[in-house]
């Protein structure tokens, strides 16, 4: 059988820990010795067979690999490999209940979450082997913001200033108090840079980097990081390869060379593990890895991400008089068969969501997921005046899959059989996937399912965008709750762990009982990689960390 690893990478809670460090380190390899002069009656030794590790992707949409600049799905993995940041997740990725010191040696947060100072380790050298310091830091962030490409925000809308009082500190003063800025550092993008090479090559952090930075083109084929790897070549569309720094500070790792082969096929990509030409192969739909079944040379890796797939019913009676009635959306609820969805559809490769908070998250709960009751249901729509039932219009993205595991049509027939056990008619009118979103984001759709996926591993990212009034998920459905609203405002506020996760928890059952976003898929990602693997652990941040798989 194919052996089957569990990482469960749930995110329990952030424990704002002072002071951590990292465990020991291993030393740095000492440089080579030259060797003797071969002789004429010696014969020259073969040269040592390069250790190379080959993973298999789907189609890939890199944009970018400039560290600041990249924000989609498949260069995290890649990123991580050659760069790194001040703090990671612990214990190889697999375990996401706190973070810890990598770059940094410690760390401090004030008490009002406010401000965040770094003391940075002495041995890091980037690959150029230029002494990591703390300008080098203040240099990355600040690029990262003057660049003004997609994962700008996340500099631009929290930070107020961040200086180097000395050549080992780092002090960031956040705009406004904010206990997920430590989680957000974990983010790739925050990657540190070596600030003198990538000038060399036209990079800067000046305001008017957006128009004047030119590092960008060789950053895509060059890497300029503190990383186990380095960036050596990069094709469009077929593949990246990265091999060891000769310079990392946490001493060797096992292989030389990476490639990250893009094959889009997935029989293809299947065949390529079984025969050997790849050693992982990542985003396998669920039928090519049940024919992998039995496979005794490979290895299932499965881990819990952090996206998730929803039902959004509007608040507004302009666009259903029904649903502007509370008891009318706790009777949709209370309608659908999760069990049904999640095993049934899914083959049980996805959890059931609660709320709009994906679960291990701080303060969420499995048991806070509302379970089917027809009869419920149907006595709350007598309660709100439709015994008889009432008709639906859900427009939702044709042909398109959701949390990338199941079609949007499939999930949508899925829920009209549902609908109509309590006497709803759900007439469904799919839409292209660009004009759906459109209408989605204009508030103009009485009821619809849509995706979310994470910017960083802090119920934050989520907790504001669907509680407070006018923000970017609760204005599609018109929500407004001021207690949901402070809720999700102030518990960013505090560090204390066990008063924010309390208040998320609160805030979870208020908009449980509002039922305007009802949770349904929360998606697992499976790997298949060789058997003489070791820890390949999947993480909802940077996915695979390659300095820690060995064979």
């Amino acid at each position: 059988m194919m052996k089957t690893t569990k990482h469960n990478t749930l995110l329990i809670g952030l424990t704002v820990a002072l002071g951590l460090t990292l465990a020991a380190c291993a030393q740095p390899v000492a440089p080579a010795q030259p060797t003797a002069p071969v002789t004429p009656t010696e014969a020259p030794s073969a040269p040592a067979e390069a250790k190379v590790l080959v993973v298999g992707l789907p189609k890939a949409d890199t944009r970018t690999l400039d560290p600041h600049r990249q924000y989609e799905i498949t260069p995290p993995q890649i990123m991580r490999a050659a760069y790194e940041t001040l703090v990671t997740l612990p214990d190889k990725g697999a375990t996401i209940d706190r973070v810890e010191p990598l770059l940094a040696e410690s760390y401090t947060i004030s008490d009002d979450a406010l401000v965040y100072t770094f003391k940075l380790r002495s041995d890091v050298k980037f690959a150029s082997g230029n002494p990591m310091t703390a300008e080098d830091v203040v240099f990355s962030f600040k690029r990262m913001g003057a660049l003004q490409d997609n994962p700008a925000w996340l500099y631009n809308d929290h930070v107020a200033s961040i200086e180097a009082p000395d050549a080992s500190t780092v002090k960031i003063t956040l705009k406004e108090p904010n206990a997920a800025f430590l989680s957000m550092l974990v983010s790739p993008n925050f990657a540190v840079v070596d600030s003198k090479v990538v000038k060399e090559q036209g990079g800067t952090d000046a305001d008017d980097a957006k128009d004047t930075d030119k590092a960008t083109d060789w950053l895509d084929n060059n890497s300029a990081g503190t990383g186990p790897y380095t960036i050596k070549e990069w094709k469009r569309g077929e593949q990246v390869v990265i091999e060891r720094n000769p310079n990392y500070w946490r001493g060797p790792v096992p292989f030389d060379r990476i490639i990250f082969r893009e094959i889009p096929d997935d029989a293809a990509r299947q065949q390529a593990l079984e025969r050997g030409d790849i050693d992982i192969a990542v985003g396998l739909d669920v039928d090519a890895i049940k024919r992998l079944e039995g496979n005794p040379d490979l290895q299932l890796i499965v881990g819990n991400t952090l996206d998730m797939t929803y039902l959004a019913l509007t608040m507004n009676a302009e666009l259903s008089q029904p649903l502007a009635d509370k008891r009318v959306r706790q009777a949709i609820k209370l309608a659908i068969d999760y069990d049904g969805i999640i095993n049934g559809l899914l083959g049980g490769a996805a959890l059931h969501l609660p709320t709009i908070i994906p679960l291990g998250l701080l303060g969420t709960d499995p048991a806070l997921a509302p379970k089917r009751d027809v009869a419920q249901a149907k006595a709350l729509l007598k309660e709100a005046g439709y015994e008889n039932g009432f008709e639906l219009t859900m427009v939702y993205p044709g042909e398109r899959k959701m949390s990338n595991i199941i079609l949007a049509d499939t999930l949508v027939a899925k829920l009209q059989e549902d609908f109509a056990e309590v006497g709803i008619k759900l007439n469904v009118e799919p839409r292209d996937a660009s004009t759906w979103r459109a209408d989605y984001r204009a508030g103009k759709l009485a009821a619809t399912i849509a995706d979310w996926t994470p910017d960083f591993l802090d119920p934050h990212g989520w907790a504001p965008a669907f509680a407070v009034e006018g923000a970017s998920a609760a204005k599609r459905v018109y929500y407004v709750n001021k207690e949901a609203e402070a809720l999700a405002l102030d518990a960013a506020k505090i560090t204390d762990s066990t008063k924010r996760a309390e208040m998320y928890r609160k805030l979870q059952e208020i908009m449980l009982d509002d039922a305007a976003f009802i949770g349904l898929i929360q998606p697992k990602v499976q790997i298949v990689a060789s058997a003489k693997l070791k820890d390949v652990i999947y993480n909802p941040v940077y996915f695979l960390d390659y300095y820690f798989i060995s064979q």
